[in-house]
């Protein structure tokens, strides 16, 4: 037994090296995304909250900026290791509940998951720290609830872990509640006691500092996020959003997740009830907010699912036919999504997919979120005055958000328009701009009067210069300079 118990523990940590390794490998290959750019740009500026999300992730990346970091994979880094956190509490909840090799299951198919591979563990974005609390939390709760442990540090760990989850996203909120519950049914008679209050008191204050910011800036996060819904049926959008989730989480594994839940209520376990609790109504509500909006998006729910894996890989493990079919087919799914991906970062680049096309780029080929961005700063550098580029301006965040960072940040971009999210709240909008950049693709249907746009903040054009840039060897796009004045 002991020869086995070590045998398991030298492979998991095995295992996680080479998740880090793989990980720390790709790093470099990968562009800065719009939220990555975006998050590093507003990072720059210290507040309680942010008019997107919660401000756990650019605390992280405004303590690096205080540093002076500019390398991309060092603020990559900390979200990396929120990755590897989340696969070990899965781990641990899955071990908890059924075996150490259904644990190390659990682990790998977090890893492989291309939503978990890149946001929840590589991207700067918030889902990668909500996952790592959630699950921290989860893997808490259930020595607290389950194994009946009373231990101080573990209430301590509890709140803290909630509280990290309350200023990262706010899908955590609906967690917060769903775990209550949890305690309410299992372990109620704690709710009375000093600890309980304790690892309470130390979760809410990771919520007053997205209160305090909303009550002094009109609630405008919630207002923003409350608006999204259009109130439209889409059935496209619908079926794309339900493909995108088993994407993200690999199809196989939506298949183990989905099977494992319809089998009989009497063979689904209490420990089972917990994880179903604490996961199916984020999976159900963020659903239903796709059905009544065409502005809403796959990956709302995918921290639902995250709980749901342990679940998975103890009926993978239990799995007596077809399961070398389903490690066969899981295996060549992660293959085809690593060939996928790779296509698409070198057509981003070289445009090979589409090379064969005779003259005109078709309107499938987008893709502006993979733009060199750093190729356009140049761009700009070699046709710009020193004063044209301190005082420049895009039309939304995201343009904004990837050329300051292709500038290393000697130069502020702003916003013009409605389409400036936490932009609006930093001092970047109290400017007069002189110089208005608009990037668009060849084929965009977004090409419009961009007089129209810009009147209403006050500003006309005086001049306009229309630069192309290429991919490959092909022109792809326009980078249009507008002179602008401010109407007085």
């Amino acid at each position: 037994m002991k020869s086995k118990a070590y045998n398991q523990t030298h492979l998991l940590i095995f295992l996680f090296i080479i998740f880090c390794l793989t990980k720390l490998t790709v790093v470099k290959h990968l562009p800065l995304i719009n939220d990555e750019a975006y998050t590093l740009t507003i990072s720059r500026y210290f507040s309680l909250s942010y008019f997107d999300h919660p401000p756990f992730m650019m605390w992280i990346s405004y303590c690096l900026h205080l540093l002076e970091v500019f390398q991309l994979h060092i603020f990559r880094a900390p979200f990396i290791g929120f990755g590897l956190l989340t696969s070990f509490f899965l781990y641990k909840i899955t071990s908890t509940f059924y075996s150490k090799q259904a644990g190390t299951v659990a682990a790998i198919l977090y890893f492989i998951s291309p939503f978990f591979f890149f946001s929840g563990g590589l991207f700067i974005v918030p889902d990668a720290s909500l996952n790592f609390s959630v699950a921290g939390a989860t893997y808490i709760a259930i020595r607290l609830i389950f194994n009946k442990e009373d231990n101080i540090y573990l209430w301590l760990s509890l709140g803290l872990l909630l509280s990290i989850a309350f200023l990262s996203k706010y899908q955590a909120y609906l967690f917060g509640i769903t775990l209550f519950i949890a305690f309410v049914i299992w372990r109620r008679n704690v709710l009375f006691t000093v600890n309980f209050y304790i690892s309470v008191l130390i979760s809410i204050l990771g919520l007053l500092p997205v209160f305090l910011w909303n009550m002094e800036n009109n609630f405008d996060s919630f207002n923003f996020h409350g608006n999204r819904s259009s109130f439209g049926f889409d059935l496209i959008h619908i079926i794309n959003s339900i493909f995108a989730q088993l994407f993200l989480l690999l199809p196989t594994t939506g298949f183990l997740v989905i099977k494992s839940l319809l089998k009989k209520k009497n063979f689904i376990t209490k420990d089972e009830k917990f994880l179903i609790l604490l996961s199916l109504p984020t999976i159900i509500i963020f659903n239903i907010l796709i059905l009544f909006s065409d502005n809403s998006f796959a990956h709302w729910s995918m921290v639902g699912w995250m709980l749901l894996i342990p679940v998975a890989s103890n009926h993978l493990i239990l799995m007596k036919s077809y399961k070398h079919h389903l490690i066969t087919l899981k295996v060549a799914s992660v293959f085809l999504i690593i060939v996928m991906i790779s296509s698409i970062l070198i057509h981003a680049k070289t445009g090979f997919i589409t090379r064969s096309f005779d003259q005109k780029i078709p309107r499938w080929d987008n893709t502006r979120e993979l733009l060199d961005w750093g190729h356009i700063a140049d761009i700009l550098t070699k046709t710009l005055q020193k004063k044209e580029l301190e005082s420049l301006a895009t039309l939304n965040w995201y343009d904004s958000g990837q050329l300051t960072a292709s500038f290393y940040y000697n130069y502020r971009v702003g916003v013009i328009g409605p389409n400036g999210n936490h932009f609006k709240y930093i001092d970047l909008t109290k400017r007069n701009f002189t110089t208005l950049i608009d990037v668009q693709l060849i084929h965009s249907n977004e090409h419009g009067d961009l007089s129209e746009k810009i009147l209403p903040y006050n500003y006309y054009i005086t001049n306009k210069v229309d630069i192309p840039f290429y991919r490959g060897l092909r022109q792809y796009g326009i980078i249009s300079v507008i002179s602008i004045e401010k109407i007085q």
